[in-house]
């Protein structure tokens, strides 16, 4: 007996996936440039000029910056990134907690902190040196979150310039002679893709910084006594 082969067509589909990770604004951008760089080219003839602008043009058109996807940024979605540091402090966590409270001990700790003035009990303004000593960088900060002997929450205020939240967390050692002192930072970069990448490069040396910033917040409440006013 012979069984009939029975033939079935079946459908196949190729998707064309793109892969896109800048967003609209940094897309109307590129195509900005493309046209300038373009024309700029065409007028005083320059290779250079031209295949720039034809880039510029390649990513506005599909989204997708080449530079970036081998960095292993997404510009669509800018992540928080978080600088952490934990900390042993020689001191009990109450007496650690109300010398970070009362802001005014900061600047003498911390020595890229250059000034704190305290506007009322949850507003301050900040003056800092971090990112080097040519220029000073001034934000407003709020605390939003307080608890005696335990945490203090805060967030850069609405129109600082630098934006970002973090928080202190004061934990008692078993015999309560120690503190484990962990500090977390965290901003969202600006600046689309660039920012993300200067995140990037930044992060290893804001992290350096903490490190070091808190052992000299270390040396100075475990070799002083502090002034709670």
């Amino acid at each position: 007996m012979s069984t009939p082969l029975k033939l079935r067509s079946g459908r196949f589909s190729i998707e064309k996936h793109q892969y896109e990770n800048i967003g609209w604004s940094e897309r109307m951008v590129s195509m900005f440039l493309s046209g300038a760089l373009i024309s700029w080219g065409l007028r005083k003839p320059s290779k250079s000029k031209f295949l720039y602008g034809a880039y510029m043009a390649y990513r506005a058109a599909t989204g997708r910056c080449l530079f970036y996807e081998q960095l292993g940024i997404d510009a669509r979605r800018p992540r928080a990134v978080n600088i952490r540091g934990e900390f042993i402090i020689d001191k009990p966590a109450h007496e650690v907690f109300l010398y970070w409270r009362n802001l005014n001990n900061l600047p003498g700790s911390i020595q890229h902190l250059l000034d704190v003035k305290v506007i009322d009990e949850n507003l301050s303004t900040w003056k800092s040196n971090v990112i080097g000593n040519l220029f000073s960088v001034n934000w407003d900060a709020e605390i939003v979150k307080e608890e005696p002997g335990r945490l203090i929450g805060w967030k850069s205020a609405a129109g600082s310039l630098l934006h970002h939240v973090g928080r202190v967390e004061f934990t008692p050692s078993e015999d309560g002679k120690e503190t484990f002192l962990k500090v977390v930072l965290s901003y969202r970069p600006v600046g689309g893709g660039l920012g993300i990448g200067l995140s990037k490069l930044m992060n290893p040396y804001l992290e350096s910084l903490l490190k070091k910033e808190m052992k000299n917040f270390k040396h100075t409440i475990e070799h002083k006594t502090p002034v709670y006013t």
